[in-house]
């Protein structure tokens, strides 16, 4: 068994035991410190999508199959919707 996917799989209950745990005794920089990192996620995630846009036009073509080879997927131009 691959012990990564089991760490992956057990790692949200771990979280969610420390959590309660801790919401016992809770201070309110440790709820100020992860308010932040959560803010900070959301504001990478929102900074990151934003970056990664196709250029108007451009359509996603997804990973396929060929000649028994892997071709990644990629931006095509031209097969978008024209605004």
């Amino acid at each position: 068994m691959r012990w990564a996917e089991v760490a992956l799989f057990l790692a949200p209950f771990a979280l969610f035991a420390v959590w309660r745990l801790s919401a016992r005794m809770a201070r309110p920089s440790l709820v100020w410190g992860a308010l932040a990192a959560v803010l900070l996620l959301a504001l990478v995630t929102v900074v990151f999508g934003l970056s990664r846009r196709l250029p108007p036009g451009d359509a996603y073509v997804p990973a396929r199959i060929v000649d028994g080879h892997i071709v990644p997927g990629q931006g095509a131009p031209g097969l978008g919707v024209a605004k």
